[in-house]
């Protein structure tokens, strides 16, 4: 009987803690048991179970997810963790809400930090991803929080140049989103990379250009990324590729308007002149990226380093109306997309990858907090309603409880 037969066992007796205990001996014996079958489906089980637990907690989440009848709220008596798991887990999610599990089995984080690597358009949209989600996470867990000074519109290639910066130099952002002055700045150390949206091409350039860091870096968790571009970058990128770069230069924001009218590049003047728009979404498009998977997916699964996904998907009347359009058009492929990606683009696809969840959010709700109300032009889904910070926890629970992290 192998060691995973006797896990499979454990869940079946309901000796959760049991097997947490078996299976961190294993992940510190070799990390490639994530390439076996049974540890994926239970490590998505046990992720989600702890996002379940840590969405019931919050208010906020549990009064989003309650019942509505023609938008009045009507009577609702579920359980707070059946309402919060129908409304924002998808596939097997909603079931598994009275799953009863332990709380996480883990200690105090003091090692180990979190480094978080954004998206595009990070800084010059109206609020900065996991804002209230990361401060709240440092006083709860006590784990150290950077966010790479990732540049908003340039090409991944470039931007590992701000994520080296982070993690050899401590140079970005702290929890909150302030920029660390540099005579404060301390390289984090060990620590686990978080990569939101492009943040996930970034990181994995940057483990194709620096595997040297790779000894640093405990493990990956694909929030809501990119991997295998957008469909949506295709078609921005083919109206831009021709264009004279000082035509572009001098339209930046009505360039920048025709991906989304809530931009605001003003807030980004200190490097205006880093913008590089047409290699920022050249490096989005599904050429691009499945052409970089095929050149380096090998190399970076040889790293044996562990790699979560965790994916968000959406409705045509749950997304912003000025992205009504994108959605309808990845939904002739893909109805779950998350109005940016479809759900294979949003995946690594490597041995060493496992897939936690999908989520019930559009691609800016995934991270964002609620947009100010003046910048919303009229649409009412840029609420953001999804727990940030039960995701947040769950993912920082989920891999100290596996030993990744302490």
């Amino acid at each position: 009987m192998t060691n995973y037969q006797e896990l499979r066992l454990l869940e079946q007796k309901h000796d959760y803690i049991a097997l947490i205990r078996e299976l961190k001996k294993l992940i510190a014996e070799d990390k490639r048991v994530f390439t076996d079958p049974y540890i994926k489906e239970w490590c998505g089980r046990r992720w989600r179970n702890l996002f379940i637990n840590e969405a019931a907690k919050d208010s906020h989440a549990v009064k989003a997810a309650g019942k509505r009848l023609g938008g009045l709220k009507v009577k609702d008596s579920r359980d707070n963790r059946q309402k919060v798991a129908e409304r924002f887990l998808r596939g097997d999610g909603p079931l598994e809400w009275n799953i009863d599990m332990p709380e996480a089995q883990i200690k105090p984080i003091k090692k180990t930090s979190l480094v978080f690597a954004p998206g595009l358009l990070t800084g010059i949209l109206p609020v900065k991803a996991f804002i209230d989600a990361f401060p709240a996470l440092e006083r709860e867990m006590g784990i150290r929080v950077l966010q790479s000074d990732s540049h908003p519109m340039r090409g991944c290639e470039a931007n590992t140049a701000d994520l080296l910066r982070m993690i050899e130099q401590g140079i970005g952002h702290d929890a909150s989103g302030k920029l660390i002055p540099k005579q404060d700045a301390q390289a984090p150390g060990d620590f686990f990379f978080i990569s939101y949206s492009k943040g996930t091409p970034d990181v994995l350039t940057l483990l194709v250009e620096r595997p040297d860091v790779r000894s640093r870096i405990r493990c990956l968790m694909n929030w809501g990324g990119a991997p295998g571009g957008s469909l949506l970058a295709d078609n921005a990128y083919a109206v831009i590729k021709d264009l004279p770069v000082e035509a572009i230069e001098s339209r930046m924001t009505d360039v920048l308007h025709m991906i989304s009218p809530v931009i605001n590049p003003k807030g980004f003047m200190a490097r205006m002149h880093e913008f590089d728009i047409k290699s920022a979404v050249k490096s989005l498009t599904m050429a691009e990226r499945s052409h970089f998977n095929r050149m380096h997916g090998a190399a970076i699964d040889a790293l044996d380093l562990p790699i979560f996904n965790i994916t968000g998907s959406t409705s045509p009347l749950e997304v912003p109306y000025f992205q009504l359009q994108g959605v309808m058009e990845l939904n002739k492929y893909d109805a779950n997309n998350d109005m940016q990606v479809t759900q294979h683009c949003a995946k690594i696809h490597l041995p060493m990858a496992t897939d936690l969840a999908m989520v019930r959010a559009h691609h800016w709700d995934l991270s964002y907090s609620p947009f100010p109300k003046s910048m919303r032009f009229g649409s009412p889904n840029l609420e953001h309603h999804f727990p940030k910070s039960a995701a947040a926890n769950a993912m920082t629970q989920f891999v100290a409880e596996l030993g990744l992290v302490d």
